[in-house]
């Protein structure tokens, strides 16, 4: 006999799945539930009841009540984790990839996809007749305005002219009737005069067009700067939006700023008691300025090394080795000291790795070398000035990972890898100065020339702008422009991140370096590199040809179904 009258069960039926059993699913409570279940956590009765008794008044939600017990929960008891019951979708349109970044580097609770370099061409113009590119308010209000706009221009010029020559460049190394795709689902590839069924020969002629699309799409993203306006769709619960939000209002990117005011005004009316909170984080700001002065001051004078383009850091065996041997005695305690304070050489380093360009096996090298007052400098001034338990300091404390890789990739790699959640990375400024990755095909292709004019111009710019408006001269790196960053990553996570990211279809560029880190890794621990069995370094120039055909015949089950 069920527990709930029909009454009850009617006004039920519009919030829960099953009125009667013991599992099911709540719906038609946004920016509400997170409170029902705040409370129910400490009532007798399962949710329902509580849903009934507490928040159901006259037939009807009682969103006053509801909205009085989020205040009271967040802000006299402050639980945060009530924050994580709620959640919305939002979503953030005709931003900068720059700006994408800031919202997709906040790992936890939040689920973000981004409109793809890899299957959409940016060679349309917005209703305003003008290429899709940020346009900085202070940058477009000083003297660089025309030198930014003539050289995005050009970029974008350049990039869309190209579209279709490099689709009839692939065209050439691959007509439709050379081609070949299983888009019959049976495991053998066809070419078009084989088939005899018009629903395979219309799959077909969909998958090498997309084939060809997608090629010319995977190398042409090279061009694109940063600045290009994209979309991001998000699902986050109220905790990360409030952490995103934060984050944003305290960056020191015009752009993101400007995104948090108008991403918190529409979050308030979905989940308002979550995201009320969020301010410029006083803390924040203050410790990344001081860090710049610090590490500025510290390696004044001193260039980057090159560095690696994949550099798997050791663990500091010589030096813990030498700081053993200086004590002239071994003992169990003259062992823990050593591997301590190289621990803390690789956190301190880390610490200062996002305020400067160099290598982080070079920053370490400096750190070693450093007093033990400078050292105890860095890490006073990296916690900051805590006011309270909020105040959190940034992502070096997590150092201790088995794997620290320090990396020099394009800017598209890194965009592609820095997503995975489990791990920590962190970036330096996004830069066309360390140079970059030309893809191959565009020098086969007979177009090297112009996209190293567009390299060229971005590079000036760059420089053009960087005294003046630092943060903003970012915009100017393109795709192919090498950056550096760093990731921390244990064993399972690395085995995750290097078997999806070189299965065939990925982009030749992070399976290269996906192969590279996977080499690394084997070189240092023959087995943990050969659980990881499912890393494929084969070299595949139509890398997506089957996943294409595969979706072809998914969708012709689709069809069979409707």
């Amino acid at each position: 006999m069920s527990k709930f009258t029909d009454e009850e069960k009617a006004q039920l039926a519009k919030y829960v799945t099953d009125t009667d059993g013991d599992i099911f699913a709540v719906t038609n409570l946004p920016g509400i539930v997170g409170a029902v279940y705040a409370r129910y956590s400490r009532a007798q009765g399962g949710f329902r009841e509580t849903l009934l008794k507490e928040f159901i008044k006259d037939g009807n939600i009682d969103a006053a009540k509801a909205g009085d017990l989020i205040e009271r929960v967040l802000i006299a008891f402050g639980d945060d984790s009530v924050g994580e019951l709620e959640g919305t979708h939002m979503s953030f349109e005709n931003m900068s990839i720059l700006a994408t970044k800031e919202i997709e580097d906040r790992r936890i609770g939040g689920s973000p996809i981004e409109q793809s370099t890899r299957y959409v061409f940016y060679d349309r113009r917005g209703d305003d007749g003008n290429f899709r590119y940020y346009r900085d308010a202070k940058v477009m209000a000083s003297k660089h305005a025309q030198a930014y706009v003539e050289t995005m221009d050009f970029i974008f010029a350049t990039y869309c002219e190209l579209v279709e020559p490099m689709k009839a460049y692939y065209m050439g190394l691959k007509s439709i009737d050379e081609a070949s795709y299983d888009v019959v689902g049976d495991g053998v590839k066809r070419q078009l005069a084989e088939l005899t069924d018009e629903k395979h020969k219309k799959a077909f002629s969909i998958t090498y067009n997309s084939d060809i699309r997608t090629k010319a799409c995977d190398t042409l993203r090279a061009l694109l700067p940063i600045a290009t306006l994209t979309n991001v769709g998000v699902f986050g619960n109220g905790r990360f939006f409030q952490n995103v939000l934060t984050h944003c209002h305290s960056s020191p990117i015009d752009e993101v700023r400007d995104l948090a005011v108008k991403a918190q005004s529409e979050l308030a009316k979905i989940i308002p008691r979550y995201v009320q909170r969020a301010k410029p984080n006083a803390y924040a700001m203050a410790t990344r300025a001081h860090m710049d002065a610090l590490a500025k001051a510290l390696f004044a004078g001193l260039p980057p090394e090159d560095g690696k383009e994949v550099d798997l850091l050791d663990r500091g065996g010589d030096a813990i080795a030498k700081a053993i041997h200086a004590g002239r005695v071994i003992h169990a305690q003259a062992v823990e000291d050593a591997i301590l304070s190289e621990e803390d050489h690789l956190a301190t380093a880390l610490m200062l790795y996002p305020h400067l360009p160099h290598p982080l096996r070079q920053i370490r090298d400096v750190v070693r070398g450093l007093s033990e007052e400078k050292k105890a400098l860095v890490r006073e001034t990296y916690i900051g000035d805590r006011k309270t338990r909020r105040d959190r300091p940034g992502r070096a404390l997590e150092a201790g990972y088995r794997y620290t890789f320090d990396l020099v990739t394009d800017f598209g790699t890194y965009k592609d890898l820095e997503r995975h959640r489990m791990m920590t990375q962190s970036r330096q400024r996004f830069t066309p100065t360390l140079g970059f990755n030309m893809p191959e095909d565009l020098v086969r292709a007979g177009f090297a020339a112009k996209a190293e004019a567009c390299v060229a111009k971005a590079v000036a710019l760059y420089a053009a702008l960087a005294g003046e408006f630092p943060e903003a001269a970012s915009y100017a790196t393109l795709h192919g422009s090498r950056v550096r960053w760093t990731m921390g990553i244990n064993d399972r996570a690395l085995m995750h991140m290097i078997e999806l990211r070189t299965t065939p279809q990925g982009h030749p560029s992070y399976r290269r370096i996906c192969a590279m880190m996977h080499d690394a890794a084997t070189a240092r621990s023959a087995w943990r590199g050969a659980a990881m069995k499912f890393a494929d370094h084969g070299d595949y120039f139509w890398s997506r040809a089957d996943s294409e055909a595969k979706q072809r015949v998914k969708e012709a089950a689709l069809e069979t179904k409707e």
